[in-house]
């Protein structure tokens, strides 16, 4: 293990009260699944935690936000965030909250794949579930990373068909995996070298018809912003349409309480694009 690396990548080690940020999401949303109106546990894929929570906000013609959890590929649960909905459905913006398979059962390669073929089989689902076309991703954390990774050109034959991501919003990811190499998460992730330049998005063009959004928290360490910086970066230097969004004194998981009520930071970014 690398120490200094340790306190720039591991979320856990940079913010002392994490279990407090992890309880009042879990209550928050246990109480936004009782309080709006769900679909719960639809299965996009094969794999066992291939579902998703879809919260319809009741207007076929909105458009639709889902949102991809953080957890370094390996914990936390789609029931773990349900309260983005309380941010996300007074905006006018359907709601999926997606799981996926966790490490070590599957790789982060795998994860990837997953979660692309989840999109494009939501893209088709548009008419049956009741929502506009023109995704818009949020993820935070490994769940910024997989959306990043799914719109990253790598040249494989199965890539995110343009078009179906409207818009991504990218909230304190990271984007080059170098460092898990040398971090206590990777016992359970188990990257190894050969992996890295594959998975990490920022060695990669965008999808050019996706507009881009990164946040991250100024109270998170130095290296761990440095990421969304240099992938800001690296998106304007391809010319594309990319906002940066430095919160000010937030942590790696107070960001994301940024979406738990509509007028949140995020959740009014979210709602500014939903209306365009």
């Amino acid at each position: 293990m690398d120490e200094a690396l340790e306190l720039q990548f591991n979320p856990r080690r940079s913010v002392s009260d994490v279990d407090s940020y992890v309880n009042r999401g879990k209550q928050r949303s246990e109480a936004a699944r009782a309080r709006h109106r769900h679909l719960p546990d639809i299965r996009y894929g094969a794999g066992p935690l291939a579902t998703l929570d879809y919260f319809p906000c009741g207007e076929s013609d909105r458009p639709l936000a889902v949102y991809l959890h953080g957890g370094y590929w390996r914990g936390r649960d789609k029931g773990d965030y349900s309260f983005v909905a309380d941010g996300l459905l007074p905006a006018r913006c359907n709601v999926a909250v997606m799981n996926y398979d966790l490490c070590p059962a599957v790789t982060v390669a795998q994860i990837v794949q997953q979660v692309r073929d989840g999109l494009v089989w939501l893209d088709a689902q548009a008419s049956n579930l009741g929502f506009a076309r023109g995704i818009l991703a949020v993820g935070n954390s490994a769940g910024a990373h997989v959306i990043a990774a799914t719109l990253a050109r790598t040249g494989r034959s199965d890539e995110l068909p343009e078009g179906i991501i409207r818009k991504a919003y990218l909230i304190s990811g990271i984007y080059d995996l170098t460092p898990v190499l040398s971090i206590t998460v990777n016992q359970e992730i188990r990257l190894v070298p050969d992996d890295v330049p594959a998975l990490s998005p920022i060695r990669y063009r965008f999808a050019e018809s996706t507009a881009y959004e990164v946040l991250a928290g100024t109270a998170e360490p130095a290296g761990w912003v440095r990421q969304s910086q240099d992938l800001v970066s690296a998106i304007v230097d391809q010319g594309l349409a990319v906002g940066y969004h430095p919160r000010p004194g937030l942590n790696h998981y107070s960001i994301v309480e940024e979406l738990a009520a509509a007028d949140g930071y995020i959740a009014r970014l979210v709602g500014r694009d939903a209306q365009a």
